[in-house]
């Protein structure tokens, strides 16, 4: 205890305990004073914004706007006992205007009215000065105007793929405000897609600038706009390279081993979605019967595309040309002519006695060895049905006990049809 005592006596007596406690006191005192003085003074707080209350209904309901403000913010000097005016920040203060009640455009020079925060007793301060005292501005009549859309992709296309023209929805915008601004709208311009590498449809919702002729932007402040952004898409296509090809029905005795064909192009670049172009191997342009034709065969083809598939080679048909190999043909004039097909109830008379028949095969011995009563053409009346009187009719060729020979060219025979 005796020792506690001493080092208790020891800090009593210390000049820098004694110096601390005279510090602190003080402080005290000064936060008690000042927070008791009524003294009146003066503050200046500067950069208090203007705002314009109504400015919304001013807009919607009458189609006016307010533009040309001489000033955006005012400074105004306080007088108050240093405890009040002490709590008051500039940020907290506000100079505002009630445009309610202006019903036409005009030239206005108006008074504001300083709003302060809830924390200030109003009646504890006063008003010494306001600098500028009034606001000048002018209202005006509202203009509408419709725009276009306008913009970029900003990205890049993967290999393999590519971009359509890309869409923005909606196609355009319609603008209100000041007539003076409106009439300077071009349009509204987007950029998209920054980046990006795309291989299938991108598509982002899109900030915009509104723009004039000269592409410079203009500020969109106190102007409504129908929309706030844009859905840019940017489709995109899968390319492949495809070849064309003809389907050969073997006839007139050879088939498509014996034939040399070619197409001209031969393949095509195309474009489209990917389940389709992944499975497309290749264009089917027509079918061809080899007995159609003797020694050589060439037509031109139209290129019909799949649905959902873009041609980008921008050719819209192809040259086939066939040349057969090594072939021979006779002909041969046969009496052997025949119907079937005859409806029940009617009977055909065949008017057509004899007709000429050419034959075609890879050897000459082949056809020396025929005769024209190894041949038979064949008239299939099976599509007429109830049709009476004579009429012209496609038939077939056969040859008996002969392989690898087969007839060229159309062949028709008249007959003439009966009603039992």
């Amino acid at each position: 205890m005796m020792e506690q005592k001493k080092r208790t006596n020891k800090i009593y007596d210390s000049k820098i305990f004694w110096m601390i406690v005279s510090l602190l006191f003080s402080l005290l005192m000064w936060v008690y004073v000042t927070s008791q003085d009524t003294t009146d003074r003066d503050l200046t707080f500067t950069g208090i914004p203007v705002e314009f209350q109504g400015q919304e209904e001013l807009l919607s309901e009458r189609d006016l706007s307010i533009t040309d403000v001489s000033a955006d913010s005012v400074s105004i000097v306080v007088k108050g006992n240093r405890s009040t005016i002490s709590k008051l920040k500039a940020s907290d203060i506000k100079a505002v205007i009630d445009v309610s009640s202006i019903t036409a455009p005009n030239n206005m020079t108006w008074t504001y009215k300083l709003v302060f925060p809830n924390y200030v007793n109003e009646n504890e301060i006063s008003v010494v000065r306001k600098n500028p005292d009034t606001i000048n501005f002018t209202v005006i009549k509202n203009s509408r105007k419709t725009i276009d859309i306008k913009g970029r992709f900003e990205g890049a296309i993967a290999d393999g793929c590519v971009a359509e023209e890309f869409v923005f929805e909606p196609k355009t915008l319609t603008v209100d405000g000041p007539e003076d601004i409106i009439n300077k709208i071009d349009h509204a311009w987007v950029t998209f897609g920054k980046d990006q590498t795309i291989d299938s449809v991108y598509i982002e919702e899109a900030e915009f600038t509104l723009r004039d002729k000269n592409d410079n932007v203009i500020d969109k402040t106190g102007l409504r706009i129908s929309e706030d952004t844009v859905t840019a898409t940017q489709p995109i296509l899968k390319t492949k390279e495809v070849s064309l090809r003809v389907q050969l029905i073997s006839g007139g005795g050879i088939t498509a081993s014996d034939c040399d064909v070619s197409i001209d192009p031969s393949s095509i670049k195309v474009a489209g979605d990917s389940r389709i172009i992944d499975e497309l191997e290749n264009i089917e342009l027509g079918t061809i019967d080899l007995s159609s034709f003797n020694n050589g065969y060439e037509h031109t083809f139209a290129i019909v595309l799949p649905e959902g598939v873009q041609n980008l080679t921008g050719v819209s048909d192809a040259k086939v040309t066939i040349e057969i190999n090594g072939t021979h043909t006779k002909t041969f004039t046969t009496t052997n002519i025949a119907c079937k097909g005859v409806t029940s109830g009617y009977r055909a008379n065949i008017d057509t006695k004899e007709i000429e028949v050419t034959l075609r095969a890879l050897s000459q011995d082949a056809l020396n060895r025929i005769k024209p009563e190894d041949i038979t053409v064949v008239a299939d009346l099976s599509d007429y049905g109830a049709t009476t009187g004579q009429i012209i009719v496609s038939a077939k060729v056969t040859v008996s006990g002969h392989e690898n020979v087969g007839a060229v060219g159309e062949v028709k025979v008249t007959v003439t049809i009966y009603k039992d």
